[in-house]
């Protein structure tokens, strides 16, 4: 049954209950009581704990004010049944009458009275009742009295139930969440913004069809299919963690996890020392123990953006990175929390439901405890009851004894599950001297309750077991809100960042790893079944060949993957299907391009063809509700009226916010301030509340807490990348804004049939194209100044301005555009002069490596012949060049060098020790002899004959510098291994 429903039924009883006993009800306490308080609560679903009765206000004493979520919401003044005369013959239906009008008249006393306290607490809502008639009204409208426009009046309990939904979507907390009370006032009192009309496209969908593709072609989509079904890895864990892209941060991660790890490991058991040779090397090496620790058990925060791939990261991180040794000593079990209901009453049983099943099968060779195990784990009552309560039984038949005895383990085992829990994570430490790693995963789209209930529940797991890891992947939003918490700064913890992947760099990888296991088993006979999942049978040539075409359309080419990985907020698995879609459509002839390949010629795909492919599929033109992935970001509300450029002047908002923020918390503007910023515009809170809502479902926004997906008062949004990249491309590409005029639905039929006859007409393509973008912008930029005020001179407008001004430049003509640097196609090889770049690596006798360079995403590639164009003889890791940056078939790189920007005196000589090698990632981290703290190398410092020499506990003397952060260290060269 429906909230309605349920909520309409309590208003019946309570209605049928007052009028029944209406004699009874004398006073202004007996209509709270018996009326007021019940409607409240039972029918409109507000807490207790949000009511607050009698609140002292300056100018008196107000009978109920309601709280959500912390912040005044609503006030109610309660008066006697009779109290309130509304002149009106129509009892028994809600009317809309004037505040100063004569139908309230009589009332005007105790609307006064309600005014007083709303208005100074800033309350959007106030109602004045008697229990029977409900006054409703806005205390604060803009740029008008308030007593000039009109209030919705239920002059009757008959007139509540029927027009209940009307009531329950003005009152109640769930529908006051969601400020339904806006939109139904707005109608009220501008009712020329509510509207019914008939909008027209160009194109209508039912009149767009699907490309017919070719028998190549067709054949062609299985191929892909199955290619892509790899491309995810779902079936491939090897895949993900060989593919998950490195970043400085998840080096040092790594590498600081696995030593927290030996540290805990080295608490867990500081006399007993029964780990093998190489463990306590490494421990040694590496940790101080302190033998007096009894609670060495640590927190750990694996925090990153939606996409940064923290799943992955813990994945690699147990399997590859921790060394055997450790790994055989640590017992991971894990927690998604995306199985749980998000019932608070049974989500500590589930969480330890799941921590029990996996701890069982990762300690019992048959995946549960025999007797005798439990009889372990039970010891200490074992021996209770054979000396105590059953020591007559025990010595007289132990047969007896053990059957009693297993009934109490049973019921023990079954009705405290927390308890056995606890004892096999004791079993775990004390008895295996094992450490137990407790991973919760999937709790980013919980409430902070939630969050904390499980944290607090970790924590005391954690501090039962003594020595114990718990590890949290969030979102940043996730962890910026846990860590305002109490709790959160009870416990020690450490946290670690990972930045979001270029999606390129992703695909690359992918590609690569499937290229490499088609190169081992190409000579294999039985290679050929290799990609033969769900029956397909494909040769290795075939694929070979799709992952020639998939580079090229997709690595080599700057753009295409960064937008679609913005376009799906990086979600690898969205992006990659998106991926397939543009790589079957008709648009891109994928024949002709398999080809090209085949016989040896160059492959081009142009950006245009792959908007064009992004954005039709197999279609004729772009088609709503075709999983693109593309929002149609100039669609208008229907119902009610405002500008076609509503949403992109919303993300213009959030994206100055961004770009001005340092924190987190600064790039999130409230609801409130986004509404009160195009109030001064002249927009309407209604049009703007249905278009953020429309731009949070699209996810082109995003909210501070992830948890709520609705427009509460409290809430908080950002821009997204999605939304970031649907700004750019709205703004700055002429084939998404060709689509767009052509199949947007407007209210102009004029301007819809010129660009109809200039879609289907004859005439150069080109021209007609421009045409239809000039009319298009030129109705959007129009249309706009009807609903919104474009002439406000405060700098905070500046960026509404500046929308505005690039769309004129994107509905002139092609010959006048200047090509802008943000602006995605081909374009000159040229991308920016003047950059300055840090040295991630460079290897002087292989004779390349590659720079990271402000305002680029991915590293660029440096060839040595750059460097002697510039008289520069070598780069050391870390060093700063100025240089010219450039785009080519294969992706950015270096076009020239003019400096190196290093100052020598941030580089200083030093004796290190290695700590960690990564030989199958070509990095390694040393600690500095003198300081303690550690840094990073690549392997591209060390000449290649000489890398053998690499070994842990090798002491080295480094040339050292500051890492590109400025936050770290990074060894630059070694000069010298000692002995």
């Amino acid at each position: 049954m429906e909230e309605t429903d349920i909520a309409y039924g309590k208003c019946s009883a309570i209605a049928e209950e007052a009028l029944k006993h209406l004699d009874k009800i004398r006073s202004e306490e007996d209509t709270k009581i018996r009326i007021i308080n019940r409607m409240l609560t039972e029918c409109l679903g507000w807490a207790f704990a949000d009511v607050a009765a009698e609140t002292a206000h300056e100018n008196g004493y107000s009978d109920y004010l309601i709280s959500n979520n912390g912040k005044g919401a609503l006030l109610v003044e309660a008066k006697r049944i009779g109290a309130l005369e509304i002149t009106t013959a129509e009892k028994n239906k809600v009317r809309h009458f004037k505040l100063a009008g004569p139908a309230l008249a009589k009332s005007m006393s105790g609307i006064d009275q309600a005014a007083r306290y709303s208005m100074p607490n800033g309350l959007p809502i106030s109602v004045l009742t008697d229990g029977i008639a409900w006054i409703v009204f806005k205390t604060f409208v803009q740029g008008e009295n308030f007593k000039s426009k009109e209030a919705i009046v239920f002059p009757s309990l008959e007139a509540v139930l029927n027009d209940f939904l009307l009531f329950f979507e003005l009152l109640a907390k769930s529908s006051f969440e969601r400020k339904l009370y806006n939109r139904i006032f707005d109608q009220v009192h501008q009712p020329r913004l509510a509207v019914s009309r008939t909008l027209f496209a160009a194109l209508p969908p039912d009149e767009i069809k699907i490309n017919q593709k070719s028998d190549i072609a067709s054949a062609l989509d299985r191929i892909f299919a199955l290619f892509f079904s790899r491309l995810t890895g779902d079936q491939d864990e090897d895949m993900l963690i060989d593919c998950f892209v490195e970043s400085r941060e998840s080096r040092f991660a790594d590498y600081a996890l696995e030593k927290m790890t030996a540290s805990v490991l080295g608490n867990l058991s500081p006399v007993d020392r029964d780990v093998d040779e190489e463990l306590s090397t490494f421990i040694e090496a590496i940790v101080e123990i302190d033998p007096d620790q009894q609670d060495s058990g640590q927190s750990v925060f694996i925090v990153g953006p939606t996409g940064a791939g923290k799943s992955t990261f813990l994945a690699r991180f147990f399997k590859r990175t921790l060394s055997n040794a450790l790994r055989k000593r640590c017992i991971v079990t894990r927690v998604n929390c995306l199985d749980s209901s998000g019932r608070t009453d049974t989500l500590l049983s589930s969480i330890t439901e799941t921590l029990i099943r996996s701890l069982e099968r990762n300690l019992y060779p048959s995946g549960h405890p025999t007797f005798f195990d439990l009889q372990g784990l039970y010891h200490s009552e074992y021996i209770r009851r054979a000396e105590g309560s059953d020591a007559q039984l025990y010595s007289r038949d132990k047969g007896a004894f053990k059957e009693k005895f297993g009934e109490y383990l049973n019921k023990a085992v079954q009705e405290d599950r927390e308890s056995y829990l606890k004892r096999l994570l004791t079993d775990v430490v004390h008895n295996r001297k094992q450490l137990p790693i407790l991973l919760f995963d999937n709790i980013d789209e919980f409430t902070i309750e939630f969050k904390t209930v499980i944290f607090q529940f970790a924590q005391s797991l954690r501090r039962h077991a003594q020595h114990c890891l718990l590890i949290f992947p969030l979102t940043d939003k996730s962890a910026w809100s846990f860590s305002k918490t109490d709790i959160f700064g009870i416990y020690q913890s450490r946290s670690f960042f990972l930045p979001t992947p270029s999606p390129r760099e992703v695909l690359r990888k992918r590609i690569d790893f499937l290229k490499s296991r088609l190169a081992e088993v190409k000579d294999d006979p039985t290679g050929g079944t290799y990609f033969t999942a769900r029956g397909i049978k494909i040769s290795i040539p075939n694929l070979e060949a799709v992952a020639k075409v998939l580079e090229n359309v997709f690595v080599d080419q700057e753009n295409t993957a960064q937008i679609l990985g913005e376009i799906t907020n990086y979600n690898i698995r969205r992006t990659l299907a998106l991926s397939r879609r543009i790589i079957t459509s008709p648009v891109l002839q994928i024949e002709d391009i398999l080809n090209s390949y085949i016989t040896g010629a160059d492959v081009t795909t142009s950006f245009s063809k792959f908007m064009n492919a992004l954005l039709k599929g197999d279609w004729e033109s772009y088609k709503r509700g075709d999983q693109h992935e593309v929002f149609p970001i100039f669609d208008v509300d229907a119902d009610v009226r405002q500008s076609p450029l509503l949403a992109l002047r919303i993300l213009a908002l959030l994206q100055s916010i961004a770009q001005a923020s340092r924190t987190l918390d600064q790039r999130h503007l409230s609801v409130q301030s986004i509404l009160d910023y195009f109030d001064a515009l002249g927009g309407y809170e209604t049009a703007i509340d249905r278009c953020m809502l429309r731009l949070l479902e699209g996810g082109l926004i995003e909210p501070y807490d992830s948890s709520v997906r609705d427009l509460a008062p409290a809430q908080k949004l950002a821009i997204s990348a999605s939304g970031a990249a649907h700004f750019r491309l709205a703004t700055c590409n002429e084939v998404f804004c060709e689509q767009m005029a052509i199949t947007t639905p407007i209210g102009n039929p004029e301007i819809v049939a010129r660009i109809k006859a200039l879609n289907s007409g004859n005439g150069p393509i080109l021209d007609r194209l421009y045409q239809i973008r000039h009319e298009f912008i030129t109705y959007l930029i129009d249309e706009d100044r009807k609903h919104l005020s474009d002439d406000i001179a405060s700098p905070q407008y500046e960026s509404q301005r500046q929308l505005v001004d690039l769309l004129r430049q994107l509905g002139r003509d092609p010959k006048e555009q200047v090509v802008g640097r943000n602006t995605p196609a081909n374009g000159p090889t040229m991308l920016s002069e003047g950059t300055l770049a840090t040295v991630d690596w460079f290897d002087a006798e292989k004779g390349y490596g590659f720079v990271d360079a402000e305002g680029f995403e991915g590293k660029a590639f440096l060839h040595a012949e750059k460097l002697s164009e510039a008289g520069i003889e070598s780069v050391a890791d870390g060093d700063e060049i100025l240089c010219d940056i450039g785009r080519n078939s294969k992706g950015i790189h270096v076009l020239k060098v003019h400096d190196i920007q290093t100052d020598p005196a941030s580089v200083q000589v030093t004796e290190c020790s290695i700590t960690r090698l990564f030989p199958d990632r070509n990095y390694g981290f040393v600690r500095l002899l003198d300081t303690e703290k550690d840094a990073f190398f690549h392997y591209s410092v060390v000449p290649e004959a000489e890398r053998d020499k690499l070994t842990v506990m090798r002491r080295l003397k480094v040339n050292l510098g500051p890492d590109r952060t400025g936050r770290g260290l990074q060894v630059r060269a070694i000069t010298e291994f000692l002995e």
